[in-house]
């Protein structure tokens, strides 16, 4: 496992895909602070540290969707190259694949989500005022990470699922964002009409506890029910995956 995990790694951290989309995203998050600093420039003097960098509560989604990515970047269009086949014809076992690649899709999101969030974060702190508000702000972004990182994995590992499964990457990356977005508002729908059951499955959504969660501003409780719906999604959308995948035919 450590040799599949150490040649998966090199292989996503040696191409342009991961850095040139970081690169996209610094940038946009580059644009949004100089569009604060020249709002803050021309004597609107409710721009600070604080507000700008509560920004992050409400953002905590892109995340989610930024699973698609990092699992795209690890599986990387494995069917229409036949290296998926290829590794398997070597002898590497389904089980070794299959959670190799997981789990350095995770580290890769880790990665990118550690440089994203220090950058826009350090932005904030450099080029605005401070208050007494800072120590709060800081504590309500631990707060809200807190609960989205365990999200964030249950949704990197549904996206594996779909990229494993489907063979076309594209339709894969359409699937996921039909699981993780598009259920839930069907989920909504059928709890007005049918049955109010199908509203509380569908608070178990990632995409909507990371809604709801800086609305439940320091419940830590809710962190945990976080937790457990993250470990949940993991778990399930795994072993779905490994079964699936052990018997699914490679051409």
């Amino acid at each position: 496992m450590r040799n599949y995990l150490s040649a998966e790694c090199f292989k996503v951290f040696r191409r342009s895909y991961f850095y040139l989309t970081l690169l996209v995203c610094l940038l946009g998050e580059g644009l949004l602070l100089l569009g604060y600093w020249l709002t803050w420039s021309w004597g609107n003097g409710t721009v600070t540290f604080s507000n700008t960098a509560t920004m992050v509560a409400p953002l905590l989604t892109v995340g989610m969707y930024a699973t698609i990515l990092t699992g795209d970047m690890v599986f990387s269009d494995q069917y229409k190259n036949n290296t998926l086949k290829n590794e398997v014809s070597y002898g590497v076992r389904r089980a070794v694949i299959y959670t190799g690649k997981l789990l350095v899709a995770l580290l890769t999101a880790l990665v990118a989500a550690i440089i994203m969030l220090a950058f826009y974060l350090l932005g904030c702190w450099l080029l605005f005022p401070h208050g007494i508000e800072d120590v709060p702000t800081l504590s309500l972004i631990a707060y809200c990470l807190s609960g989205a990182l365990p999200l964030w994995i249950g949704s990197q590992a549904v996206v594996m699922v779909c990229y494993f499964l489907v063979r076309n990457s594209t339709a894969a990356a359409f699937v996921s964002v039909g699981v993780l977005a598009v259920v839930p508002s069907v989920l909504q729908v059928l709890g007005l009409l049918i049955n109010p059951v199908f509203e509380m499955v569908r608070q178990l959504f990632p995409a909507v506890m990371l809604e709801t969660l800086p609305n439940q501003a320091f419940n830590w409780n809710y962190v945990g029910l976080c937790w457990t719906s993250g470990l949940v999604w993991t778990l399930i959308a795994t072993a779905l995956g490994l079964s699936l995948f052990q018997k699914k035919e490679i051409r």
